[in-house]
């Protein structure tokens, strides 16, 4: 007759968790645009959700024709927001985007001053400096790129 150790009698058994992550190949292409189109996730957030590198992410977004950096079609997520300076209209607040009530006064006025007067861009910069609005540098002049840019956003939505 074989003795056997018994087994469980303050005897203890070390049990290793190996961390196993998915081969790139096995990453569903499909899952990785919608974290990052629909759901706003950036490269890294979603590198780090699927346990794989940044450039791993950005070479399958690139597969699908879809370049980081751009934002057509992509939802931006105010509760995610990761950019220092927020867009005109809007400010950053613990990593969120907060609608600005003077500054989306002045892109109604931006707005209302190109459609319905027909000002360009710089005559409208002109005209909010004469008005007496300031930039977020309390600067009097404005510059017309920023006035495209708020006109390119806030067209149509104000």
């Amino acid at each position: 007759m074989v003795h056997q150790p018994e087994c469980g009698k303050n005897t203890p058994y070390v049990i290793d968790f190996i961390k196993i992550t998915l081969s790139a190949k096995l990453l569903n292409p499909e899952e990785i645009r919608v974290q990052y189109v629909e759901k706003g996730l950036s490269i890294p957030q979603i590198a780090k959700l699927f346990h794989v590198s940044k450039s791993m992410i950005r070479v399958r977004l690139h597969a699908m024709g879809i370049r980081d950096g751009m934002t057509s079609g992509r939802n931006l997520n105010p509760e995610n927001y990761r950019c220092p300076v927020a867009p005109y209209g809007y400010q950053v607040q613990a990593g969120k985007l907060i609608p600005n009530k003077r500054e989306l006064q002045i892109c109604r006025n931006v707005v209302n001053l190109i459609n319905r007067d027909g000002f360009t861009q710089s005559k409208t910069a002109r005209e909010l400096a004469r008005r007496g609005y300031k930039t977020r540098a309390g600067k009097s002049k404005w510059d017309s790129k920023t006035i495209f840019n708020m006109y390119k956003r806030w067209n149509g939505k104000i």
